[in-house]
This record gives structure tokens, sequence and C-alpha cells, in this order.
């Protein structure tokens, strides 16, 4: 049985940190109700798009979640999302600060309708401060973490949602640590995750490595320049070269027997001081080999290293090939779905790929019928336009 089997969430976020966060929950055994404005979550046009309402972000990131579409700014919608809370053991959004109480849906409102609900608030930059109020983005919490690369012409955002995702994972691991101490006490509790706070955590391991010693002339290495990726004949190899017998591994590989009596290049510290040097000397040697050849020579001298793939190149994998990571699925809407499994095994066994990205409000009277509502409740629902599900037709 997966660990979060009997849990039940309600998912009031959107776009991409929450949504990874209860992604997880739902792929470790969780029942997610997502709530969706009737128009959807924005992560539907997020990315490629296949379908109306069905992008890659959305596919990837809602998959197994019951959807059921709520007009929240009409009271009758709150007043269906209070139905919700008594039969969830987590609710977790991404509302700016206040948003929630102004709904009258604050955190005590919501522990009057369940004492031990675990309420989980992702924000961009926090409840309270300066910047709490502010709307936040992935690509402007990169800028206000540090989370940049810095080039010739300037600041270099990473391609991908970063921050967002750091942050959902962040969420996922404290809601599930909230529920186990609910186990233990008996008692619900609020969990606060900053975007800001979350990046700025994560990149003070190695990127923002500098601050760690304000007292010490000692510094941290270029780590863009030590893992720039080498260039073989007909394509690129990352190599990591730190103990010593991985350094006398590359010089052998690459046919760079200098570099081992060079003092330039005597020990770890040397060389990442020297690193310059040490790519002028060895990039043509590695420049001369193929990609097989270069991988198959520093594999055979215990080298780690590893070819730079593109997105393309990740479906026939050798290793995912054998997990059989990246899956082909049919969805009802989208059509032919490339999706990737649970990244999380337990007893040595994941969740299948059985459930699929939901259509805007595809489970609401299910949901409402699981909260209790009867069937004239439901219908009434419906009339007043406080719950939404697709036409049969779509």
């Amino acid at each position: 049985m997966l660990p979060l089997k009997g849990i039940t969430v309600i998912d009031l976020t959107s776009v991409v940190a929450g949504p990874l966060a209860t992604q997880i929950m739902a792929q470790q055994g969780a029942r997610v109700w997502k709530v969706e404005p009737p128009e959807g979550d924005r992560a539907r046009l997020l990315g490629a798009v296949a379908a109306p309402g069905f992008s890659s972000a959305h596919v990837a990131l809602n998959a197994g979640k019951q959807s059921v579409a709520i007009d929240l700014a009409r009271a009758e919608g709150q007043a269906l999302l209070r139905r919700l809370v008594p039969h969830a053991d987590l609710l977790i959004h991404n509302f700016r600060p206040g948003v929630m109480g102004r709904l009258g849906l604050g955190t005590d409102a919501l522990h009057a309708l369940r004492a031990d609900l675990v309420i989980a608030r992702i924000s961009g930059f926090g409840q309270e401060g300066p910047m709490a109020g502010a709307r936040a983005y992935d690509p402007i919490v990169q800028a206000e973490s540090g989370m940049v690369s810095w080039g010739e012409d300037g600041p270099v955002l990473a391609p991908q949602w970063i921050c967002d995702k750091t942050a959902g994972l962040y969420a996922a691991q404290a809601a599930t640590a909230a529920l186990v101490a609910r186990e233990r006490s008996g008692k619900g509790a609020v969990i606060d995750i900053s975007m800001l706070e979350a990046a700025v955590a994560y990149g003070w391991i190695d990127l923002h490595g500098d601050q760690a010693f304000p007292d010490s002339p000692s510094r941290m290495p270029n780590i863009a320049a030590v893992y720039r990726p080498w260039a073989t004949a007909d394509g690129w190899v990352v190599v990591v070269m730190l103990s010593q017998a991985e350094f006398k591994g590359w010089a052998r590989a690459i046919d760079a027997p200098e570099l081992l009596a060079d003092p330039r290049f005597a020990d770890m510290t040397a060389r990442f001081l020297n690193w310059d040097d040490l790519r002028a000397i060895s990039a043509p040697r590695i420049a001369a080999l193929t990609t097989e050849k270069a991988v198959a020579r520093l594999v055979a001298e215990g080298v780690p290293c590893g070819v730079a793939n593109r997105s393309g190149a990740l479906p026939g994998h050798a290793q995912l090939v054998h997990d059989d990571f990246v899956a082909l699925t049919d969805h009802p809407q989208a059509g032919t779905v490339r999706r990737t499994r649970a990244v999380a095994r337990f007893d040595g066994a994941r969740p299948g790929l059985d459930a699929h990205a939901p259509r805007v409000g595809e489970h609401s009277r299910a949901v409402l019928g699981d909260a209790g509502l009867d069937p004239d409740e439901i219908a009434a629902a419906f009339q007043t336009g406080a719950v939404h599900a697709p036409q049969e037709t779509d």
C-alpha cells in the first residue's frame, strides 16, 4: 500500500509549485481534490498544448487528481469549499497573503471546520514583510534569490521553472512531515513556504557558498567553469574529476601525461585555481575524440562522465528505457501523452499510470458527493453557477 493512502488533500494551488507538491502526494497514494476556477488552472495553458486545456505542464502536474470546478468568487462557492474541508486532512493553497481571509477561509475559519487540518501556504515572499503582497512568478524569484548565472552580457535565468519546483518539493516534504506530527499529537498545523526562502536555501549549498564564511578568505570555486561541458568531435560530455585518482584517469584518457607533472594541477585546490589553464591544455585533446570513444576511455579509467543530452534523446536513454521511466499513455482528450513515472519507489514498486490529467470540473459531482452533499444540493450548486462540470460532448 502506498504511504499516503487514506489521506485527502484539498489542492487550491495553481501553475507549478503547489501542483507539483500535490502531484507527489497523489503519486504516493493521497486522494487529491484539485479545486479549480471555472476557467481552469493557468497551468493548462503552460507549455506545449495538445488540446484546449491540456498543456504539457498540466498533464505532468495534475494526473491522478480529481478536478472540481468551484467559483470561489461567489459566496455559494465559498460555502461549497467549507463543505469539503471537514473531509480533508490537508489544504494547500498559493494565494497571496490575505486572500483566503477575505474569502472567509482564513486559518482560524478552516480550523473551526476541522481542528486537526494541516494547512500549507505557498507564497512568493512570505506572509509578512515588505514584499509579502508582491506578485511572484518563477523568473522574478530567480532574479531576487540570485538563482542566476552571470555571463559577460549580465545575468542569465535558468531555462526551467526551478524556483517553482524547489518550493513545491519543500512544500511536499513539510506537509507530509506535518501529517506525521498530527498522527502523534492529534493537532493540526499551519505551514508556510516562501518561494524566495526556498530558492535561497537551495542555492546556499553551492551557488552562494561564498557567503558561508564571511571572515574567511576561502572562496567557492566557480562551479559553472569547473563543470562546463567538454566538446568532443561529434558532441559534448560532462566530466567530474575531483579525486587525484580521477584526475590521473583523465590525463590518461585524453593522452595528456604532462598534466600529472605540472604543479598547477598538483591537487584539487590547485586545479580549481588554475582551471582555465587546465582547460586550455585539455580541450584540444578530448575534442579529437568522438563522444563514444571519449566516454569509453573515461569509463575505463574510472572517471565519472556523462553525455550531454537534448530532451529528444531522453525517451531512448538506455537507463530510462531499462527502468521504463518514460512511458506512452493514451489520454481521452490530449491523445498520446509521454509521461514520466513516479520517482519514489516503495518496497521496490511504484504506482502505475492509469489515471490521467482531468478536464476542468471532471469530478465535480463525485467530489461533492464524497463530501456528503445529496443530489438535490449538488443540483442546486450547479444551478447557482457556484460549481461547474464539462459538457458530456466535450
